[in-house]
């Protein structure tokens, strides 16, 4: 985007939209740490070491995205710029490639999510594109559908973060119920086999075994 190059709305969204996708992109790695199984026992679940490392990341993300902005500003005073519903699709497609990061470092290998999250975040983008109006996610700043479109954004923002979640559960706490489960079934069993022998070799048992010989 140069000075004096004059760009039709829908061309400069386009744009925008291309950019919001490179910058997720290059978050893809964000959760990327091959270590995670080591840090199963410290302090802390995995979902909050996770969001930490998202949080250290909001604020270079943010100013990035302020950059961009101001930046089209600067060369296209003229054109007006939803700056809100577009700064919705950029969080929202930042999420979205958080929580596919998460649900991908269970598939990858050395839990390296984004190898799975990159592809995966361009094959829905250009899915997205693609889809009819009604429906679509990228809708023409004024069209009919441009509320729509973001109404749905919002959503996808929310079941995004909701995966997010769910994604980054900690295996060591998911497993402890099974463990704990195990743990009572053995004492049980320990119990039990103490206790057959103090009932056979008992005086009690014995005096009782005697009269009902007699």
């Amino acid at each position: 985007m140069r000075p004096g190059l004059e760009l039709p709305a829908a061309r400069l969204v386009l744009w925008l939209r291309i950019t919001m996708t490179a910058g997720a992109l290059g978050c893809a790695f964000l959760l990327d740490d091959p270590s995670e199984p080591t840090t199963e026992g410290v302090a802390g679940s995995l979902l909050l070491r996770r969001s930490l490392r998202v949080a250290l990341l909001l604020p270079a993300a943010a100013a990035w995205w302020v950059g961009v902005v101001w930046r089209v500003r600067v060369v296209h005073p003229g054109l007006p710029l939803p700056v809100a519903a577009l700064t919705l699709e950029a969080a929202a497609l930042l999420a979205v490639t958080v929580a596919l990061a998460a649900a991908g470092s269970h598939l990858a290998p050395e839990r390296r999510g984004g190898v799975v999250a990159a592809p995966a975040l361009l094959a829905l983008t250009s899915a997205a594109f693609l889809l009819p109006a009604r429906i679509g996610l990228y809708a023409q700043p004024g069209s009919g559908v441009w509320d729509g479109a973001h109404r749905r954004w919002a959503l996808l923002l929310g079941l995004a973060l909701v995966a997010f979640a769910v994604a980054s559960r900690d295996p060591a706490h998911r497993r402890l119920p099974s463990q704990l489960r195990g743990l009572a079934h053995g004492l049980a069993r320990v119990r039990k086999a103490r206790r057959k022998p103090d009932a056979q070799g008992s005086p009690d048992a014995a005096g009782r075994v005697e009269r009902s010989v007699g």
